[in-house]
């Protein structure tokens, strides 16, 4: 993590928003998806205001090597391990008296906010908004519905900017021979650090988009259902990331079919998506990814994986014959 750090503070959009983001009063929530992303702002927000040196920070004085590296006395974190309950809210409200042993201000950094219970939440609320004048609160969320309103009024709400697929690839972490992999996930990731760490680190990913690439490519006939199904249920684990990457795909071609080429996610598919999308209509792919929308649904139900995949192949098939 500490060498993400060090790559995110050279990008000039991130200082700017760390710039804006100072300004704030003593309550803030950063909202992305990107959790990984949101970690590093946090640390680097805590630094721009403790750094012994400079400013932007200087990621070398005292201040903020024991910031990188988890030691700070002042930097309270919660919620990375398991979600915020009332017994963390209670320990946050008793340590919000206590002076700063080593820094101007004291820092609450609450991660996964989203997942804290409601009470926990409103065990907050008085102290935000009535803070001892040394207290500083940095929430993290990656769904703002669910952190209460209350909540939400009583804080400055900043959404951190995302990465583009090229900074991606520039930041990332990887092994020497790894960098096509990176570049082939750095463009899907849609600019979340995280999920391009997940990319990386999953070893079925390609050869489950390699699977969609060409069930859009080969599923032309009934006689090819029972064929794609069976290779899907090979995954079934990961049923989720098989219609995640089926939606993009199918997303891509409408895009496509709509002259926006450079809102294309899969860049590295787009010579075969440009083919398909001259044999499919617009209708078709607006159907096609409303079904696959539904199936996500159904699976939350607890819905026969098998059943919902047969179903969803074969309402492609349906809906690319009768909207043609």
């Amino acid at each position: 993590m500490s060498s993400y750090i060090f790559k995110v503070n050279e990008l000039e959009k991130y200082k700017l928003f760390l710039q804006k983001v100072k300004k704030a009063n003593h309550a803030v929530i950063l909202n992305s998806e990107d959790t990984m992303l949101l970690n590093i702002i946090a640390k680097l927000l805590v630094m721009s205001l403790e750094c012994d040196n400079n400013n932007p920070p200087c990621l070398i004085c005292n201040n903020c090597q024991k910031i990188i590296d988890n030691n700070a006395l002042d930097v309270l974190w919660f919620g990375s391990e398991k979600s915020i309950v009332v017994e963390d809210s209670e320990t946050i409200v008793q340590e919000s008296f206590v002076v700063p042993y080593e820094f101007k201000n004291k820092y609450f950094v609450l991660q996964n906010f989203e997942n804290a219970t409601q009470q926990a939440q409103n065990k907050l609320l008085k102290i935000i908004e009535e803070p001892q004048k040394f207290d500083k609160y940095i929430i993290l969320a990656s769904n703002l519905d669910a952190v209460l309103s209350t909540i939400k009024s009583r804080c400055e709400i900043f959404d951190v900017p995302r990465f583009s697929a090229e900074e991606l690839k520039t930041i990332f972490n990887f092994e020497a021979g790894n960098g096509k992999k990176v570049s082939f996930g750095a463009e899907y990731a849609t600019g979340s650090l995280t999920k391009l760490n997940s990319i990386y680190n999953d070893e079925d990913f390609a050869e489950i988009y390699s699977l969609c690439i060409k069930l859009l490519t080969n599923l032309k006939t009934s006689a090819n259902l029972l064929e794609y199904s069976t290779q899907i249920l090979k995954y079934k684990i990961k049923i989720e990331l098989v219609l995640e990457i089926l939606s993009s795909l199918y997303r891509d071609i409408l895009v496509i079919k709509n002259g926006e080429i450079n809102l294309v996610q899969n860049k590295e598919q787009l010579n075969i998506l440009m083919v398909l999308a001259n044999d499919i209509s617009d209708l078709s792919l607006v159907n096609i990814i409303n079904e696959i929308q539904i199936v996500k649904q159904k699976l939350k139900f607890n819905a026969s994986v098998s059943g919902v995949i047969d179903n969803l192949l074969l309402k492609i098939l349906e809906i690319k014959h009768i909207c043609k």
